[in-house]
């Protein structure tokens, strides 16, 4: 009697750290922080993103092996996705993502342009749950944005160094398209380097504004016709005249 009133106990303890151990481990979610122009966000919200839950698109996927004079080389991946509740607060527009390993050289900083007319919020994740390449990365412990936008900076304060992967830098913003412009990486010493990147695309004008833009252009044409006219019947006479 003695051992089947100790062995209850015990097996529910076993059974309880059964269940724990089937239970699936979810990425802490976190929303991320608007990042206006001309601000700094120290200390980017890290983890799963609100909202994933949405069925989502992967528009683009690429990994580019780069290497520079300096022996900063590695592997950068970018992504783009859309969600189906895009346009929604979660996802208001392509959400773009960046992921840097490096095989040899560091890395202090990652600078990526393209953003000046949309509202863009940023966040990272660096845990283990991650997805894309970026899990248990180097987190970036600040991102900027220059003050007419355009421009957004990650900075890895630690420094990024070879045999390392950042955490996936994560932008959202509203953009509906995206283009290949160029990014850049800043090394330990302060060099800059070039490389392509995915960022969004120039808004495309409304029909409205095309309209606005096509009665601009008409009406300027039609105001340089008649000052031609004009200055044929009323121009400076020449400087000679026949007898």
């Amino acid at each position: 009697m003695t051992k089947s009133k100790g062995l209850a106990p015990n097996l529910f303890l076993i059974a309880a750290s059964l269940l724990a151990f089937m239970t699936p481990v979810h990425a802490a979610v976190v929303s991320p922080d608007l990042l206006t122009p001309g601000s700094t966000i120290t200390g980017l919200p890290n983890g799963g993103s609100t909202g994933d839950t949405a069925a989502r698109t992967i528009l683009f996927d690429r990994r580019t092996a780069f290497s520079f004079d300096d022996g900063l080389a590695g592997v950068f991946r970018q992504r783009v996705i859309s969600y189906a509740d895009s346009p929604s607060v979660n996802h208001p527009g392509l959400y773009f993502d960046y992921e840097i390993g490096l095989t040899s050289g560091s890395l202090a900083a990652f600078a990526i342009s393209g953003y000046g007319s949309y509202q863009t919020s940023v966040k990272e994740c660096g845990i283990s749950t991650c997805g894309g390449s970026g899990a248990n990365g180097v987190l970036a412990t600040s991102a900027t944005r220059s003050s007419n936008g355009d421009l957004l900076t990650f900075d890895f304060a630690d420094i990024l160094t070879a045999g390392q992967h950042s955490a996936n830098l994560q932008i959202f913003s509203s953009a509906a398209l995206y283009q290949d412009p160029l990014a850049f990486f800043v090394d330990a010493n302060g060099d800059t380097f070039s490389i392509d990147a995915v960022a969004p695309a120039p808004a495309v004008p409304e029909l409205s504004t095309w309209a606005m833009l096509i009665l601009g252009f008409c009406g300027l044409g039609l105001f340089a016709h008649r000052r031609k006219k004009e200055v044929l019947r009323h121009g400076d006479l020449p400087a000679y005249r026949l007898a």
